[in-house]
């Protein structure tokens, strides 16, 4: 059975029109999506058809009262009991690529929707507080209802999801799914009043038409966005990582045990103090080896290397060493109050909860919760963590086909992807 979205609007025929054309039809007709427009005057107090009322405390406009809005809701909850409800209000969080794919992936998980859409001054503060999940803004704007914005929200949903695009390969190369905004497009002619198509595009060299395509994204950025590029991540919450020892996979896939070396302290230590990440647990279930490495941060912390090289010291103060990856967690929740957010990274892609560094960086910018970095040694970590874990990072990849970078070569990068200022 398709999703259901309810849209709880005093217009609805819009909503009847909207959903006769382009790919929202065809969502519709291939019931990929089922939409329902629903007069809120069906919910109205009396035969007036009334469900407004002015404010308390005097001031203009009507607002909507919380007795036929959530007379209203219910209904609609009472025909879905797994729907969500969103409301369209300039005092919602920004409508985002990634509050799209989260919306989407709820769809797709088998949620219905209830979008409110109102004509008023507001609503009354009881029915958000009673009767909504996700308040939405599609920008610093004011429209004269909720049903514009709601039609922008539902085509940026709808058309994530499985099937609505022709090709849904090109979802992966527009504006907004990556840090930078997508390149130019040219068609024929090739000439025109004057102006022509770039060379390499007309090369039909493969390499030189992405290298062009590559410089061009970045250079469309910095001069219509650039504050995608210069903007520093201000990230809320309590940051740590993890590098994790046992149990990894080896070559041919067993479960092992791998080494810990001098290079696992320094360097990745060292990352994360440039980056600003506080927490680093080095997770070794042999107490020797574990030992071995206390002596390491003992010479650096109070011995002599902690007047040799202050800088190294400092990074190298941020390390525990503790044999299970649990530890990690309970000791993040006994700081914070919370369990941590597991975020899982190896050389491969695992479609079902793959996220972009783009969106793991908005999402760090928005969240309050603590975050743990997993990062695995050997051929990887075992899919049982990759499983376990909230989300897992696109891997990072360079522009040739060898894919071998060190762990902490690839920590480095992924903390500058993540909390870089550029």
């Amino acid at each position: 059975m398709a999703p259901q979205i309810q849209i709880l609007t005093l217009f609805p025929e819009l909503f009847e029109t909207f959903s006769r054309f382009g790919l929202i039809s065809r969502a519709v007709q291939e019931n990929i999506v089922s939409l329902t427009p629903i007069q809120l005057r069906e919910s109205a107090i009396n035969t007036h058809g009334q469900i407004d009322d002015s404010p308390y405390g005097g001031g203009s406009g009507m607002v909507l009262r919380v007795d036929a809005g959530m007379k209203a809701l219910r209904a609609a909850k009472e025909r879905d009991g797994t729907a969500k409800t969103v409301l369209l209000t300039p005092r919602g969080r920004p409508l985002t690529q990634e509050v799209a794919r989260e919306h989407a992936q709820n769809l797709e998980q088998g949620s219905g929707m209830i979008v409110l859409c109102t004509r008023y001054e507001g609503v009354d503060e009881r029915l958000v507080e009673l009767g909504v999940d996700d308040e939405i803004s599609i920008g610093d704007f004011i429209t004269m209802g909720g049903e514009t914005p709601a039609m922008v929200f539902l085509e940026s949903v709808i058309r994530l999801l499985p099937r609505v695009l022709g090709n849904p390969e090109s979802l992966m190369h527009e504006s907004f799914e990556q840090p930078l905004l997508e390149h130019s497009h040219y068609t024929k002619p090739a000439e025109f009043e004057g102006l022509t198509v770039p060379e390499p595009l007309l090369s039909g060299n493969h390499k030189l038409i992405e290298e062009w395509r590559r410089t061009n994204r970045l250079q469309e950025t910095i001069k219509r966005r650039p504050d995608l590029i210069t903007s520093p991540v201000l990230p809320k919450g309590d940051f740590s990582i993890a590098l994790l020892h046992h149990p990894i996979l080896d070559k041919q896939g067993n479960t092992v045990t791998t080494s810990l070396t001098n290079l696992d302290l320094h360097d990745i230590s060292r990352s994360a103090c440039t980056y600003g990440i506080k927490n680093y647990y080095v997770v070794h279930p042999v107490r020797a080896l574990r030992a071995l490495a206390e002596k390491i941060l003992v010479h650096w912390e109070s011995g002599y290397g902690a007047v040799y090289n202050a800088n190294r010291s400092e990074a190298l103060s941020r390390i525990r060493l503790l044999p299970e990856l649990n530890d990690a967690i309970l000791d993040i929740e006994a700081r914070t109050g919370k369990l941590p957010k597991l975020i899982t990274t190896c050389a491969k892609t695992h479609s079902r909860k793959a996220i972009s560094f783009s969106e793991m960086r908005q999402h760090l910018q928005r969240s309050d919760d603590p975050h743990l970095f997993i990062l695995g040694t050997g051929w990887g970590l075992m899919p049982e963590f990759i499983e376990r874990a909230d989300f897992h990072l696109e891997p990072v990849i360079g522009p040739t086909d060898y894919n071998h970078l060190s762990v902490r070569g690839a920590a480095a990068i992924m903390f500058d992807k993540l909390f870089g200022t550029r």
